[in-house]
């Protein structure tokens, strides 16, 4: 045979069978359940996952405000059985919430106090970004008694061999107190609460927490081995404490150390003679030059949680691994692959039990935060997931990893209820989430405020005005009508921050001085892209200055303090009103579909009730901000979106009492922001990628591979092997040796040096609407005896090819075979290729067992493939 592809083509045949079958057996190209989490499953034309919730303001900002009013209602906690007075979620995530809606938390043992560290790292981090989104100040509240309690409750001894250190994981010693020393001293998770530490500083400016984190920066510099090729750090400060410590080897988790030590820096902060930043560097090379070269071992991207010695790959070092790539690109140059490999490679791997059944659900990936555990609770990988292939769309500019994101996110917001409760068990219950609130909520909460900064044209509510990405932390941020002011921690140079805005802008001003309008971002400016409900996507650059204001013409109305009906006793403070006064009322009635309720916070704030149209709000408004904060004015405490359009009734209700934390009863009113302004929610239907999309699997280079014609292949990742719970998938489905024979009858034997078997292969291609052809690519090589175990193959449910001797059909082993099936159309957003492995009961096999001599009978086969390709039709 001479050396050209042998291609057999099966033109539009597959198309015309799966048209003909639909009636009796629609052809999928994945599951489709009626219901996911808590709701009737909605999907869009093309049988993508569509939003469930169709209030004005869109899923992701009903989440997002859901999330945020569970935390102002959580139930508080003092001595004698805490050290502080707090909400009790600040101390434990362990909680239950009743189907009224009311919280109540567990008994909180020492075990599962050790989740301290991880939880205090979440709620530093996300309070600040539901602050810049937002302007509620309940976000600083909340932002600054964590860091309080990190502080004062969680480090180490003076004369203890890691002195005033951050005891991370506190699985000893009182729960809600001061942490026990001889608990778990878990260096990564110390990088993770550390990196909050400084965001709480550089959010509200209380410099003893960055003085705390810049100690635990210099202790573990002092403590880096910097020798070229060594693990900077083990896992654990205290191995000798950990039942699992004998193996205190640290992987991918080292990126929150340095991450940790990269925003000490950012401070001014480089230690001793540049010891941060020196210990900072081997933490990125031990990145570079020793775990991406091991991107394929199961536990270089894992070795996280607290509560396991996890050798697997994790769903929460993976992203933040990726994340980091794409933070500093000029140091890892393979950023665009290396991320892409590693946030691939984690599906592949979560969805390897049959317990799980984690794969593509309504054009969705769906799956366990690893490879064994959780079973139906299908949520948690892509809650962490998703923000990383968001960014990743953005940065390497790939449709492909943004239609990942924007799917996996729509699905997961499927969890939540309206007061409060979500569900985690993808079939409609509770799995995680009926103990761990940090999983029901914080993580939520971040996730969809990330996605939402990457992708604020799906996500971000339209006709409002919101933040959504931020190149600093915000100190300071006002959603006045028409003018939005914020202040910034600094401004490092090329940062951008994102709004999505309902005006466009008409001046932008950074510390005092116009920004241009631009066409990109390459200067200090602005740009401005329309979007069809009348909103605007801004992106604003202002390297060097701090203050900015956006001005233009928007929508919203103001209705101010003295336009209220008032009821009690109230006080004129400038333009504020201002009572103590228990039941004093303030009542304003509106117009329109959303409504902001805008005062002042100081450390005399008072509660109150918010009513809109009779019906009390679950979450009350908190008019208190610690001492630590200035006051502040122009704070936006409550918003209602997503109402029916027409006339409506706020009522503000002061309680005349207040947290235990607070001086005083007061209650600051300025007034109200509404719009009656609309636009239809764009979720991003029909969106997906169009390139081909072309696949070498079992390959374990980092690099694309080009093959004759120019035509780059990546590592295939994208397909589901059931291998068994806990097992690992590369190790039991990937032939990552190359096969040495010479592959005949093609001029890229690349593609078929290495493949992927199992008893069941499942290949899942995310795609736009459109027409495709497949190829698949097969060789039997490595000995494999083709009669005996054919292959089977269906494209989107429909046969495509039965019984196939791989050899036979190829013209003998070691020669390539690439059947190309032209005319297929996606079954709910995906091309499905789905392989089993048949064993030809004419050739039976006798074997032994327990010694004995067993009757011959069908040997059990396994299905294989090198690569593939699916590539877009051009329309006739």
């Amino acid at each position: 045979m001479s050396n050209t592809r042998w291609v057999v083509r099966f033109t539009a045949a597959l198309a015309i069978a799966c048209v003909a079958a639909q009636a009796a057996s629609p052809c999928r190209a994945a599951t489709r359940q009626k219901r996911y989490y808590a709701h009737e499953t909605v999907e869009d034309r093309h049988g993508v996952i569509a939003p469930w919730y169709h209030g004005s303001d869109g899923l992701a900002a009903f989440r997002v405000r859901i999330a945020a009013e569970t935390l102002k209602r959580y139930p508080w906690i003092g001595p004698p059985q805490a050290a502080a007075h707090v909400p009790e979620y600040l101390l434990s995530s362990f909680w239950s919430i009743t189907p009224d809606g009311n919280i109540a938390t567990r008994p909180l043992d020492d075990w599962m106090n050790g989740d301290r560290g991880q939880l205090a790292g979440y709620v530093l981090r996300v309070m600040n970004d539901y602050y810049r989104y937002s302007g509620d100040p309940a976000a600083k509240a909340h932002l600054a008694m964590q860091a309080d309690l990190v502080v004062d409750l969680t480090q180490t001894p003076a004369d203890y061999p890691w002195p005033k250190f951050c005891i991370s994981v506190p699985v000893k010693g009182k729960p809600y107190g001061q942490c026990d020393p001889t608990g778990f001293i878990q260096l990564d998770i110390v990088g993770r609460v550390g990196y909050g530490l400084v965001l709480a500083y550089e959010s509200i400016g209380e410099r003893r927490w960055l003085d705390t984190a810049r100690h635990w920066g210099d202790v573990l510099a002092a403590r880096c081995d910097r020798t070229p090729g060594a693990v900077p750090w083990g896992r654990y400060a205290n191995p000798e404490q950990v039942p699992w410590g004998k193996n205190n080897q640290l992987t991918g988790g080292v990126v929150w150390i340095a991450k940790f030590l990269d925003e000490l820096i950012r401070t001014g902060h480089e230690g001793q003679h540049g010891e941060i930043v020196a210990a900072r560097d081997a933490a990125r090379a031990y990145i570079r030059d020793t775990l991406l070269p091991a991107w394929l071992a199961h536990d270089t991207w894992g070795r996280q949680y607290w509560d396991w010695e996890q050798p697997t790959q994790s769903m929460n070092v993976s992203p933040s691994v990726a994340e980091y790539l794409m933070d500093y690109p000029e140091f890892f140059s393979n950023w665009r692959n290396d991320a892409r490999n590693i946030l691939s490679t984690a599906i592949n791997r979560a969805c390897v039990s049959p317990a799980s059944n984690g794969e593509v659900y309504s054009g969705a990936w769906a799956y366990p935060e690893s490879c064994g555990c959780c079973g139906r609770c299908l949520s948690a990988g892509p809650w962490l997931l998703s923000p990383t292939w968001a960014r990743l769309g953005v940065q390497a500019e790939s449709p492909w990893a943004a239609e990942l994101a924007r799917r996996q996110l729509i699905l997961c917001l499927y969890d939540l209820l309206p007061h409060g409760a979500a569900e985690d068990n993808i079939d409609g219950g509770v799995i995680t989430n009926g103990s761990w609130f940090e999983s029901t909520h914080l993580l939520p909460l971040e996730t969809t405020l990330a996605v939402m900064g990457y992708q604020p044209q799906w996500f971000a509510p339209p006709r409002e005005n919101h933040m959504v990405r931020s190149a600093s932390s915000v100190r300071r941020i006002v959603y006045a009508k028409g003018r939005i002011e914020y202040d910034a921690f600094d401004s490092p140079a090329g940062g951008i921050d994102v709004f999505r805005l309902a005006f466009d802008p008409q001046a932008i001003t950074a510390d005092g001085v116009a920004l241009p309008r631009r066409g990109d971002p390459a200067a200090n400016g602005f740009t401005a892209r329309p979007l069809a409900c009348g909103d605007w996507i801004v992106s604003i650059r202002h390297d060097g200055a701090r203050s900015v204001a956006i001005e233009g013409n928007d929508p919203q109305q103001w209705l101010a303090a003295d336009q209220f009906a008032c009821e009690g006793s109230w006080e004129t403070a400038g333009t504020c009103r201002e009572t103590p006064q228990p039941g004093a009322a303030a009542i304003v009635r509106f117009h329109g579909n959303q409504v902001r309720l805008i005062g002042r916070v100081g450390a005399s704030g008072g509660l109150a009730e918010v009513w809109i149209d009779g019906v009390k709000q679950r979450a009350p408004v908190d008019f208190w901000i610690p001492t630590s904060h200035a006051p502040l004015a122009g704070q936006t405490l409550f918003a209602a979106s997503g109402l029916a359009q027409g006339e409506h009734e706020l009522r503000l209700v002061a309680r005349g009492c207040r947290n235990p934390r607070s001086a005083g009863d007061t209650v600051w009113l300025e007034g109200v922001q509404c719009s009656s302004a609309t636009g239809v929610v764009d979720f991003g239907e029909g969106h997906g990628p169009t390139e081909a999309q072309r696949w070498i699997f079992g390959y374990p280079k980092r690099d694309d591979y080009n093959d004759a014609a120019g035509n780059r292949w990546k590592p295939g990742c994208e397909f589901v092997v059931r291998s068994g719970d806990g097992t690992d998938s590369v190790a039991a489905a990937w032939h990552t040796t190359a096969v040495r024979d010479p592959i005949e009858g093609t001029p890229d034997a690349e593609l078929y040096r290495y493949g992927i078997h199992g008893r069941e292969l499942i290949a899942q291609a995310t795609v736009a609407p459109g027409t495709y052809t497949v190829r698949l690519h097969f060789a039997a090589s490595r000995g494999v005896d083709t009669r005996r175990n054919s292959v089977s193959v269906q494209i989107n449910g429909q046969e495509a090819v039965g019984r196939m001797d791989v050899a036979a059909r190829a013209g003998g082993p070691n020669r390539a075979l690439a059947l190309e099936f032209a005319g297929v159309v996606p079954r709910e957003g995906i091309i499905e290729v789905r392989l089993s492995g048949n064993s030809d009961d004419k050739l039976p096999v006798p074997h032994r067992k327990d010694g004995q001599a067993v009757a011959a009978e069908a040997a059990p086969a396994d299905a294989f493939i090198q690569a593939m390709e699916v590539l877009p039709q051009k329309p006739q």
